[in-house]
């Protein structure tokens, strides 16, 4: 009996130790049903909202207000989960590797989904309202540049002869900003999309996640977890059904790859359907083909002094008192917003001048230093919208 038991152990073990090498897939798959979740929560709060509005209340019974509460558990618990830094090897796998937590999550999410359909409906389940879209919350514009280049994109998102735009340029010179600008120009254009979607490229891409979260906010259900193929076909069937829709995509990275492998496929000339992404990669990637491609360039010296003072806010008063300092830290920033928001809110409330003069001189010398790296990456914080 005892060896039957140790044998058991045994399998269960090296069952655990075969689940580790998979543990980076089962993530990607809960990662795609919390978004999915996540955007479901969101329909079923927009159609009680629009039932509202016209007049028909809708409110949550009893079971359904505890399904929304038991979601909102599922959510925290999988970002919890997913966001942890897992230990690798033999230690990581004593102290609890962890994809049994991830295992456990994904079969909670299945149950609960089942759950939702019984409660809620076909309506709101296989068949969500899609929402024309939400305004991002973004700063105003600064300097002729930045405007002549939205100018531009909005005259290209408003051609029908133009299916895909690609904005692009250097890291930290304000692409993810002039998209956020154009994205809220498009939720405004009631009468030309009928939807508008952003997805955000994860830093470690791969075309599964894109087909995830791209997936999770147009309502697609695949059938596959596995074949790209199958996956793609699907995603693509589910956009062509949309009607007229723009789809931004921020953070696109610069591997070889193409969006039809996603399912993502060339909107047809006068289809009236866009794709818009952002992207460090140049003209000769083979990514860009296809798209009508838009360079933002840096900031000139005054505007980038502008932005700076902006963020820093420093009245001219005050300006004048530091000798040049502040236009010497914006010129270091080479034009580029997000270096330039970054050293102005690090200075923003500073009123010692002698620290000003430190604060040019360690940048001065870190920029020195690290010539080849914008400064905010060897420093600060890079998650600002601009």
């Amino acid at each position: 009996m005892e060896v039957i038991t140790m044998f058991l152990e045994f399998v269960g073990l090296l069952a655990l130790l075969l689940r580790g090498h998979c543990l980076a897939e089962r993530k990607r798959v809960l990662q795609g049903k919390l978004e999915y979740l996540k955007a479901r929560m969101q329909d079923i709060r927009d159609v009680c909202s629009t039932r509202i509005r016209r007049g028909k209340k809708q409110k949550l019974d009893n079971d359904q207000l505890d399904w929304m509460d038991e979601a909102r558990e599922l959510v925290k618990k999988a970002e919890f989960v997913l966001g942890r830094h897992h230990v690798g090897g033999w230690r990581g796998f004593l102290m609890g590797v962890k994809t049994w937590d991830v295992e456990k999550l994904v079969d909670a999410f299945e149950i609960h989904d089942n759950k939702g359909d019984e409660l809620f409906g076909l309506t709101m389940s296989n068949a969500r309202v899609l929402h024309r879209g939400y305004y991002i919350p973004v700063k105003a514009l600064v300097g002729e540049v930045a405007s002549s280049t939205l100018n531009q994109l909005e005259l290209l998102l408003q051609d029908d002869n133009v299916g895909r735009i690609a904005i692009h340029g250097v890291e930290g010179v304000g692409k993810t900003f002039l998209m956020k600008h154009l994205h809220n120009s498009a939720v405004k254009w009631d009468e030309k999309f009928e939807h508008v979607f952003w997805v955000t490229f994860s830093y470690q891409f791969t075309i599964e996640h894109v087909q995830d979260v791209v997936a999770a906010v147009v309502n697609c259900h695949f059938t596959s977890d596995d074949d790209l193929n199958i996956r793609a076909s699907e995603l693509s069937n589910t956009l062509a059904g949309l009607g007229s829709f723009a789809l931004f995509l921020d953070g696109v990275p610069g591997a070889e790859f193409s969006l039809d492998q996603v399912g993502i496929c060339v909107p047809a000339e006068g289809s009236k359907c866009k794709v818009v992404l952002t992207t460090v990669s140049n003209l000769e990637c083979r990514l860009l083909d296809l798209f009508d491609a838009v360079k933002v360039d840096p900031l000139t010296k005054e505007e980038g002094y502008l932005l700076f003072m902006r963020e820093a806010n420093i009245d001219e008063a005050f300006g004048s008192s530091l000798d040049g300092i502040s236009n010497s830290l914006a010129d270091m920033c080479s034009g580029l917003p997000r270096t330039i928001v970054n050293i102005a809110t690090h200075m923003c409330g500073i009123d010692d001048s002698c620290e000003w003069r430190n604060a040019l001189y360690e940048f001065g010398r870190l920029g020195m230093r690290n010539k080849l790296l914008p400064i905010e990456d060897v420093t600060y914080d890079s998650s600002t919208l601009v």
